[in-house]
C-alpha cells in the first residue's frame, strides 16, 4: 500500500475518534472568536504552535520557520541572505476560520548583524489597514535560545513584542489535543511516518498509563488518545 492511502487512513481514523470524545495590526489585546460554537462544544483550534527549543547562535542565524507571537498571532518568516520576509495572521488557537481575520499583515525586513528594520503592512483578509516600520533585535532569551524582541519606538502601532520559534503541527493534532489534552509534540509524532518498532515501543509507553482504577480521568483520556491513535496508525501501515 502506499504512502498516500495510509496517511488518508490514517487521518480518517484520527477525525472519527476526534468526533467521539482596532485598526493597528496586530491587536494588543484580541478579542475573542466571533464564531466560537454557542452549542457548548469546543470549536476546532486554527494551528497549535508548539513553542520550542532553538539555540541563539550569532554567526549561523537561520529565522526561517514558523514563531509565535505574545500578540495570540503565528507568523511565518522566511530568510533569504539578509532579507527577512513574512506573514503574521492573528489568533492562531481560535476557531480556523478566525485565522488572521482580525488582523493579517505581510512584511519585508532589512537584516543587519543582530537587527531587522522592517517595512509591514495588513492586507485584506481583514479589516486592519495598518502599515509602518519596525527595529527588531535579535538575542538571547536567557536560556541560551533565540527569540526576536521590538524595540522601543515613541510611534508604534503594532502589538506584538516578542517573537519566539515554534513547530506547527497539523489541524487533526489540534484535534486530538483538545479532545484528550496532553501535548501536542506526542500526537504530532504519531503522524509522524515511523518505522513499526518505534510506534511499538510508543506504545508499551503509553499504555502503562492505562490505569482502569482512574478509567475517565483526564490522564486516563489521554492515554487512552494516544493508544487509539497509535493502533490506528499501525494498522496503515501494516505493522
Amino acid at each position: 500500500m502506499s504512502s498516500g492511502p495510509r496517511i488518508s487512513m490514517l487521518l480518517g481514523a484520527i477525525l472519527v475518534l476526534a468526533a467521539c470524545g482596532t485598526t493597528a495590526s496586530p491587536s494588543a489585546t484580541p478579542h475573542a472568536s466571533a464564531n466560537a460554537q454557542a452549542t457548548g462544544q469546543p470549536a476546532a483550534i486554527a494551528v497549535v504552535c508548539d513553542v520550542m527549543a532553538k539555540p541563539f547562535d550569532p554567526t549561523a542565524m537561520d529565522l526561517t520557520g514558523a514563531w509565535a507571537g505574545d500578540d495570540g498571532g503565528i507568523y511565518y518568516l522566511r530568510q533569504l541572505g539578509s532579507v527577512l520576509w513574512w506573514n503574521g495572521m492573528s489568533t492562531r488557537e481560535g476557531n480556523p476560520f478566525d485565522l488572521g481575520r482580525e488582523w493579517n499583515n505581510v512584511g519585508r525586513g532589512v537584516i543587519n548583524g543582530l537587527e531587522i528594520d522592517v517595512e509591514w503592512s495588513d492586507v485584506p483578509r481583514s479589516e486592519s489597514a495598518g502599515y509602518g516600520t519596525l527595529h527588531l533585535s535579535i538575542q538571547d532569551d536567557g536560556t541560551g535560545n533565540i527569540q526576536i524582541v521590538k524595540r522601543p519606538a515613541e510611534e508604534d502601532n503594532f502589538g506584538n513584542f516578542v517573537w519566539t520559534p515554534c513547530s506547527t503541527v497539523e489541524l487533526e493534532v489540534a484535534h486530538y489535543l483538545q479532545t484528550y489534552g496532553g501535548e501536542a509534540r506526542q500526537y504530532a509524532v504519531i503522524l509522524t511516518l515511523r518505522q513499526c518498532d518505534d510506534l511499538a515501543e510508543l506504545e508499551r509507553d503509553v499504555t502503562t498509563t492505562l490505569d482502569t482504577g482512574v478509567a475517565g480521568s483526564p490522564e486516563f483520556r489521554t492515554a487512552l488518545g494516544y493508544s487509539n491513535a497509535i493502533n490506528e496508525r499501525q494498522l496503515a501501515l501494516d505493522c
